[in-house]
């Protein structure tokens, strides 16, 4: 289980509250008006919706990231200080303008800054457990491409990392979104393999670079008809450097989005994590099974 899986469930409970508790605000402003203030100004509803979008927003951002299994402790630990803003401005609230509030919305009030503490405390406890994961991975846009790139040390000879590497069928056993690679024809420059994904979908690739024992390459045909996902270039390289001691591999994979800039952003704000995630596994899996070669 990821370090990180402690502050990631105390995130989904917080965007879980963030979310009940913007909805309320959102949807009963005016019950909830009375409730809350002694002496409600005309605008106070409006202000309570106001809030509750920006609730709703905090919990999506929140929910995000506790979708991430590489979380990083620096993005936990933004959360923790809007946290700790919401109780610090609780406090001065209760404390220099509780008479703008009833009993029962000094008491809500209370109960909410309470519970957040809570968040912020837990998630700033499991956030120091985070560390993270050996692989160096990045995902970035750059000249409207997207970026992923991944670097590995590894246990393992240079030759051994190449043959673990080179081994297209075993490719799947170690790539979470593979189940299946069938080389289909020829061998180094211009070979050319068929990939499979969880789902039974498919493509074809054709190696553009090849040098042995060093660095290979692939073209995916995002031509074809059926290439069932939304690039219209893709393309990755994958290399192999000795080192002092052992190796170091890495794989570079760029990819040019289908869409106008609007689903294209969307889908580049989406798709970085995944990425990220999908390599550091592969990073992972991979050198767990050099350092296993090497050794036999």
């Amino acid at each position: 289980m990821p370090r990180s899986a402690a502050a990631r469930a105390f995130l989904k409970l917080n965007s879980q509250f963030s979310a009940l508790n913007g909805l309320a605000l959102l949807l009963a402003a005016g019950t909830l008006t009375p409730v809350l203030f002694a002496h409600p100004v005309d605008w106070a509803a409006l202000g309570l919706r106001g809030l509750g979008v920006g609730l709703l927003a905090f919990a999506g951002v929140v929910y995000l990231l506790s979708r991430n299994k590489f979380l990083s402790r620096a993005a936990v630990n933004e959360i923790v200080v809007l946290d700790a803003l919401w109780v610090i401005g609780s406090v001065l609230l209760i404390a220099f303008f509780g008479s703008v509030f009833t009993t029962y919305g000094m008491v809500i009030l209370t109960v909410v800054a309470m519970v957040v503490a809570f968040f912020a405390v837990s998630q700033f406890a499991s956030a120091a457990k985070i560390k993270p994961p050996v692989p160096i991975a990045d995902v970035s846009m750059r000249d409207g491409k997207l970026h992923a790139t991944v670097q590995r040390r590894v246990n393992a000879p240079a030759n051994t990392v190449w043959d673990v590497m080179t081994d297209h069928p075993a490719y799947a056993d170690v790539a979470d979104n593979i189940s299946k690679v069938e080389v289909l024809a020829g061998d180094g420059l211009g070979m050319t393999r068929r990939c499979y994904g969880p789902k039974g979908e498919h493509w074809e690739e054709t190696c553009d670079l090849f040098e042995p024992g060093h660095t290979y390459g692939f073209r995916i045909h995002t031509e074809a008809d059926d290439y069932p996902y939304p690039f219209s270039e893709l393309s990755g390289r994958w290399t192999v450097e000795a080192q002092p001691t052992g190796s170091e591999f890495d794989i570079k994979i760029v990819a040019a989005l289908k869409g106008n800039v609007l689903s294209k952003w969307l889908f580049a704000t989406m798709a970085k994590p995944k990425f990220k995630a999908v390599l550091i596994d592969l990073a992972d899996a991979w050198a767990k099974r050099m350092e296993r070669e090497a050794k036999s």
